[in-house]
């Protein structure tokens, strides 16, 4: 009997095993091609920075969680432009996602500014009661726009940087002011305080401080650090002006093609990721303010006078701020509750 008529040789027809294997795996790959997907994710944050470093993880946690179907590939330091261009980027499908402030995301829903209202918020604690009655009213403006809430966390608290020492209002109004570019609302604010804002994207602020094109500027202590602003602005006021907010959104068209079975995980990393900016805020905070004195920044400690000088000055404007940038019923919303909030205490 001749044995080339049992089972195959290297040379013959598969054995039936080998069939089955080949069959599974042409099943399979059409499975896989469904899943995969790439975000790309831009910021205007430096990628050393604790919201780079944020961001990083969570792309890793997603890509951890959806088993390497979703890919995250992310664009630091805008490369990708500024806020508007990051957003204008998403609308056209470029990009997929990106991180703001809640500056940059007010032409989506102006409730977003509304915490960083100057003198209204005063503690970190305050902001994060505020954000029970807020954060469900951004999930639905941002829903209603094409957009998915990712994220949102406090950023960080605004001071004024300015190449000369600065302590009263009065000293402010002759100053050219660096505010991000296309991001009218901040423009308007400013102005109708009677002070000078001087439109900059976030790339051109050193050059522009450098060159005396502007004067000050108005951010948080991580990005001046970031960006190395305190270079040139080497006065810090050490007066909290109002709260900074930063969110992580997607559109809602590349949120649907993420696989419903990894969506509450993503969202659970991306809450993760609040908590840890949010619980190490005040320390990096410190941290970069500690840093840059030790190059040179100059602290100026207002007085008790001084002090007040600031916020009868807000407070004498607040109407006119809230009428040219914020949502007049979301900062009646925030006063309401943080009235309720201060009772309690």
């Amino acid at each position: 009997m001749s044995l080339k008529r049992h089972g195959p040789t290297r040379r013959g027809r598969p054995s039936w095993i080998g069939r089955l294997g080949l069959l599974a795996a042409l099943l399979l790959l059409p499975v896989v091609g469904a899943y995969s997907l790439e975000l790309k994710i831009a910021s205007i944050a430096p990628e050393n920075s604790p919201y780079g470093r944020a961001l990083q993880k969570l792309a890793a946690d997603w890509q951890k969680i959806s088993e390497g179907n979703v890919r995250v590939r992310l664009y630091h330091n805008g490369i990708a432009g500024d806020q508007s261009d990051i957003l204008r980027k998403i609308r056209i499908g470029q990009l997929q996602g990106g991180i703001f402030t809640n500056a940059g995301v007010a032409p989506i829903t102006s409730a977003a500014l509304s915490v960083s209202v100057p003198f209204l918020i005063r503690s970190d604690a305050e902001f994060r009661y505020v954000m029970k009655d807020l954060r469900p009213v951004l999930d639905s403006d941002f829903e209603d726009s094409g957009f998915k809430l990712v994220a949102w966390a406090e950023a960080g608290w605004l001071y004024i940087f300015s190449r000369n020492r600065v302590t009263t209002p009065d000293q402010m109004q002759g100053l050219r002011l660096g505010v991000p570019a296309r991001e009218e609302d901040l423009v308007n604010t400013f102005k109708a305080i009677g002070y000078r804002p001087i439109p900059l994207d976030t790339t051109q602020v050193l050059t522009a401080l450098n060159s005396g094109m502007t004067d000050a500027v108005i951010s948080s202590p991580l990005l001046v650090a970031g960006y190395q602003w305190f270079a040139i602005a080497r006065n810090m006021l050490d007066l909290k002006i109002a709260p900074a907010a930063g969110c992580i959104l997607l559109s809602r068209r590349a949120w649907d093609r993420v696989p419903s079975r990894y969506r509450d995980g993503f969202l659970r990393a991306a809450a993760a990721a609040e908590r840890t900016l949010e619980s190490g805020l005040d320390d990096l905070d410190s941290k970069a303010i500690k840093a840059m004195t030790s190059y040179g920044l100059n602290i100026v400690t207002p007085t008790p006078a001084q002090t007040a000088l600031w916020e009868k000055e807000f407070e004498n404007n607040r109407e006119a701020i809230i009428r040219s940038s914020f949502d007049e019923q979301t900062v009646k919303t925030i006063e309401k509750d943080l009235a309720e909030y201060r009772a309690g205490r």
